[in-house]
């Protein structure tokens, strides 16, 4: 009787084991807040300033990450409408562990006003963050070659 006991004893822990590790596959989407400053660059690919490539360099604080460093790079696209570029990019989130989350970016930048809204699709990324998925919506505001972000929205990870 003691062996059987003891057998379905270790078989308990092994399915414990498996259910707590199962945990992070099933984790539902948790909200992400961040606050962003930084600086950026903009240069035309020609003269006709159609095609602009942008750099963004920032540093903020971010839900699941803490304090972060942000680097962007992406392509504004002019648009029928005078002053308006669709936005295409890639980013990537380091926090001060060393941990990285990263994104595909789409979007709208309204240069006459300084104005853009993003979304930023999660990924994945290094560290929990490596199987991240998600959607985060960012209003950014631009003036003088720096930027403030403010962004809302969830992540798996």
């Amino acid at each position: 009787m003691k062996r059987c006991l003891s057998k379905f004893g270790s078989n308990l822990k092994a399915f414990a084991l498996i259910g707590v590790m199962s945990l992070t596959v099933f984790a539902g989407p948790r909200p992400f807040h961040l606050v962003e400053h930084g600086k950026l660059t903009v240069t035309p690919r020609d003269a006709s300033g159609t095609v602009l490539d942008v750099v963004a360099e920032g540093v903020g604080t971010a839900t699941h990450l803490g304090v972060i460093t942000v680097l962007r790079t992406a392509t504004l696209t002019a648009t029928a409408t005078p002053g308006v570029f669709d936005f295409n990019g890639e980013a990537t989130l380091t926090a001060a562990s060393g941990e990285i989350l990263t994104s595909t970016i789409t979007g709208t930048l309204n240069a006459a006003v300084g104005h853009a809204d993003l979304v930023y699709q999660w990924t994945g990324g290094t560290g929990r963050f490596e199987h991240a998925i998600g959607t985060t919506f960012w209003s950014v505001d631009v003036a003088d070659g720096e930027y403030d972000a403010v962004a809302n929205g969830q992540i798996i990870f």
